[in-house]
């Protein structure tokens, strides 16, 4: 009965970076994907860097400025330049991301990873955007440079070929908000059967441009507490659950 907790964000603004620090610090952490393309990924990395913890690639092509050339990209990007939001691009009738020019920047945003990190990630994935354009893309990339691209919760066919399952998505309130201990016990049964399962949060701090540019904002402050608590602690202690990350996996085919 494994299970992976995974933190996504790590670049976004320096507030979420020492609030992911904190959940692995003092929290359960064992995974923590980074956004290569953000201003504070290098910030975000020399926080998390010295903790035994799976690093990998949470690949943004919906905030900030592309790592590539706007004009090699123009299915993913609007007139100044920018990445399309994940809610313009989720309002589309229909997949308009073009496949090549998602890997053109899928690899620049690898090759910064490197850069950062000195170091491959230990596994490879995507930031808010379900499409399957997108997602052919990531795969596309992660075979050629032997990467170990992960899709739990939104490729069945994945989550059978790994024995890895997503324990899928919390419904927000009106706040923004859910109540983690009633999400974690009412998936205690799939964590049991699963071999492996993944958790996945958004732990972080408030700073002015996670409120600008994010809609994920209480939550934020609110995981990173709960993901720190005792009753999470003795929860999987208690469940005789262990915690376990993207390295140590075996099961990479």
């Amino acid at each position: 009965m494994k299970l992976i907790m995974r933190a996504d964000d790590l670049g976004f603004s320096e507030g979420v970076n020492y609030g992911i620090q904190k959940a692995i610090k003092d929290g359960v952490i064992t995974s923590v994907g980074m956004m290569p393309n953000m201003e504070a990924a290098s910030h975000g990395y020399e926080l998390v860097k010295d903790f035994d913890i799976a690093l990998g690639q949470h690949t943004n092509i919906c905030v900030g400025k592309p790592l590539s050339d706007p004009q090699r990209i123009p299915s993913l990007v609007q007139a100044n330049g920018e990445f399309c939001s994940s809610k313009e691009i989720r309002a589309r009738q229909e997949d308009l991301i073009v496949v090549e020019e998602a890997e053109i920047e899928i690899e620049a945003q690898l090759q910064r990873f490197i850069e950062i990190t000195g170091k491959k990630p230990d596994y490879f994935e995507g930031h808010a955007v379900f499409s399957k354009k997108f997602f052919t893309a990531l795969e596309n990339v992660a075979r050629k440079h032997q990467l170990f691209f992960e899709n739990p919760g939104l490729d069945h066919e994945w989550e059978e070929r790994f024995g890895i399952f997503g324990l899928g998505f919390y419904k927000l309130d009106e706040r923004g908000l859910y109540d983690p201990k009633a999400y974690m016990e009412e998936h205690l049964e799939e964590i049991k059967h699963n071999k492996c399962s993944v958790a996945i949060f958004h732990p972080g701090f408030l700073d002015q441009y996670i409120l600008t540019h994010s809609t994920y904002t209480l939550i934020r402050p609110m995981e990173c507490d709960f993901l720190c608590s005792d009753w999470l602690k003795n929860w999987i202690k208690d469940n005789h659950i262990q915690l376990v990350d993207f390295r140590n996996y075996e099961m990479r085919k």
